[in-house]
């Protein structure tokens, strides 16, 4: 008797380890997978959306897009920020009113869909009205290399190279063409032609007038080309 009850004591404590053991959940990350790569759209391909006039609204179901700021805020009319890619290509990001101020270097998730679209303005492709619930600044960076060209090249491929980075060597001259209450424009010149460079006075940026190498983000204005710079140091 006594037998028979260890027996019937160890089966039912063999049963309730098992069922509990089964009933254990999964040890693990309890949020989502991280995005990966294929998770987003490059700024190139992104770009390549806009057919070219008018306004267009983002697609719903459209790829989050991923993308550096490379401009200084303070030499950028409020709310406008430059970001680029590994694609090469760049984006000019128009926030809503209350946005946070992004700092360069920040790396943004944009999720474009639901209210984003992308506008002309001024002659420069703008990604404008995205909720900024839809913009996370996230944790890293992306390493991004100034496209080496010269005032020509960025006169002729402007369009496709607005909002990214580049650097002109041989720069032969710096002046000053003109001014006004916001701030200084400049005549960036080189063997092949001059583009226009405007530095915000509430940027407080010093341009060195003798530099011969100048690095900036390329930027559209009516049928002028210019070039932004975001310190003092990108003019070498």
């Amino acid at each position: 008797m006594r037998f028979l009850q260890l027996k019937y004591t160890i089966t039912a404590l063999f049963f309730t380890v098992l069922f509990t053991a089964c009933d254990k959940k999964p040890i693990g990350p309890t949020g989502p997978d991280p995005l990966g790569p294929g998770d987003y759209m490059s700024f190139a391909d992104f770009r390549a959306l806009y057919p070219g006039t008018g306004d267009y609204t983002i697609p719903s179901g459209t790829k989050r897009i991923r993308g550096m700021v490379i401009s200084n805020s303070s030499n950028e009319a409020s709310g406008v920020y430059r970001l680029q890619d590994e694609s090469g290509a760049g984006i000019y990001l128009y926030t809503v009113i209350g946005s946070p101020v992004y700092a360069m270097g920040d790396v943004l998730d944009i999720i474009p869909s639901g209210g984003g679209k992308f506008t002309l303005y001024n002659g420069d492709l703008e990604l404008m009205s995205i909720p900024s619930a839809n913009i996370t600044k996230v944790s890293g960076a992306l390493t991004i290399t100034p496209r080496v060209a010269t005032v020509a090249d960025i006169t002729t491929n402007r369009n496709t190279w607005a909002s990214s980075l580049v650097k002109i060597n041989n720069v032969t001259s710096i002046t000053q063409a003109s001014s006004n209450p916001t701030g200084v424009t400049y005549n960036i010149t080189d063997a092949t032609g001059t583009l226009s460079m405007f530095v915000r006075n509430a940027s407080a940026i010093t341009v060195n007038t003798s530099g011969t190498s100048v690095t900036g983000y390329v930027s559209i204005y009516l049928t002028s080309t210019q070039i932004g710079i975001r310190t003092a140091a990108d003019i070498q």
